[in-house]
């Protein structure tokens, strides 16, 4: 809107009368918004409902929560294969196993519709630590819970699958007293200070995969919501590709064509029917990108993290690029590679303890 008013004054008039224009204007909206809109929708029932009549900021979410229900609502219901589901109820069953006063007849409610859907996921995997884990914890479910006419229905179900192979490992809750507690925040402190976003790489050698994918496992250990982990990470190392992502990003005037390669962040908010977990892509996403470049970091590659505003225009032009579901977007993108020799860091000084902490 406020490209095309500008557009309009510059035909009006010279530049700087339309410049001056166009700032009054603005300020004695906000002016407006500010001294009198904003109070009365805050402070008169009903009139935040009517704000969202004047204002489309919100449909693009709310179209994509349609259709990340309607997915999330069409996979329960028609035993298919979520994997979501099961991660988030495998978790709920694990912390019920490592509660001090554990309760002998718990999770009645999705017991009988957990293992179903492991039979289900199972009967279309090949073994992978993922169902290892689910297995174990089901396994040691049915060990330790009083028998109940919904229990035993499951256990049934689950004794009739066909036996995981034998393994080593068991995926189950264990001692803190087991870890090794050989930690050095120092080591932590000076890995935190040296990773700095680099933007200026080096287009002769691209970090190879395999760097990639133990940076991405590092990534995947971050904690998620009952360990839905409602992300996913797509590496685009095409430089085709990733020139057309980096025009795409916001904050990359002057760099854009220096960026050899791109991971996408891309959220995916099928992973509850609940409007109130609309937003656990972003803050899940958002710590496992953290880990992502400390990672990277570690490894002597550089990366900057991207912003991708709230764009409908952009998502949608991103969507097309990489294919995404309509319950998919962006949440960032993270540039990489191998940083230029002598390209300048920005020193970016953070803000001091005072500034970051309260206590109660």
């Amino acid at each position: 809107m406020r490209l095309i008013i500008k557009k309009l004054l510059n035909l009006i008039g010279g530049d700087h009368f339309s410049e001056k224009i166009y700032i009054r204007f603005f300020q004695l909206k906000e002016s407006i918004q500010y001294q009198f809109l904003y109070p009365l929708i805050l402070n008169i029932p009903g009139l935040k409902t009517i704000y969202f009549i004047f204002s489309k900021a919100f449909n693009y979410e709310v179209a994509m929560f349609i259709a990340a229900r309607k997915d999330y609502i069409y996979k329960k219901n028609n035993n298919t294969e979520n994997l979501f589901l099961l991660r988030r109820n495998i978790h709920r069953i694990e912390k019920g196993l490592l509660m001090k006063n554990r309760r002998s007849i718990f999770a009645l409610d999705y017991i009988e519709d957990t293992t179903i859907l492991y039979k289900k996921i199972i009967s279309l995997n090949s073994q992978n630590d993922q169902l290892n884990w689910a297995h174990d914890i089901l396994e040691k479910y049915f060990s330790v819970t009083d028998s109940h006419p919904t229990i035993d229905k499951a256990k049934n179900i689950f004794t009739n699958i066909e036996n995981r192979a034998f393994r080593q490992v068991e995926f189950t809750p264990y001692s803190l007293s087991n870890e090794n507690k050989d930690n050095s925040f120092e080591e932590f402190k000076k890995l935190a200070h040296k990773r700095k976003s680099v933007r200026f790489f080096t287009n002769e050698q691209l970090p190879e995969r395999s760097l990639i994918d133990k940076a991405i496992t590092v990534a995947g250990l971050a904690p998620s919501s009952c360990n839905r982990q409602p992300f996913m990470f797509r590496v685009i190392d095409d430089p085709q590709l990733a020139k057309k992502t980096s025009n795409l990003a916001g904050g990359t005037t002057g760099f854009a064509d220096h960026i050899p390669a791109i991971i996408a962040v891309i959220g995916q908010m099928n992973v509850s029917p609940s409007i109130g977990d609309r937003h656990l892509m972003y803050i899940d996403a958002s710590l496992a990108s953290m880990n992502l470049m400390l990672a990277l970091e570690s490894m002597n590659i550089g990366s900057c993290p991207l912003n991708w505003p709230e764009d409908k225009t952009k998502d949608k032009e991103m969507a097309e690029l990489l294919s995404l579901q309509k319950f998919e977007r962006p949440i960032m993108l993270i540039a990489y590679g191998y940083p230029e020799k002598n390209s300048m860091l920005a020193c970016s000084v953070r803000k001091p303890i005072e500034q970051l902490r309260q206590y109660n």
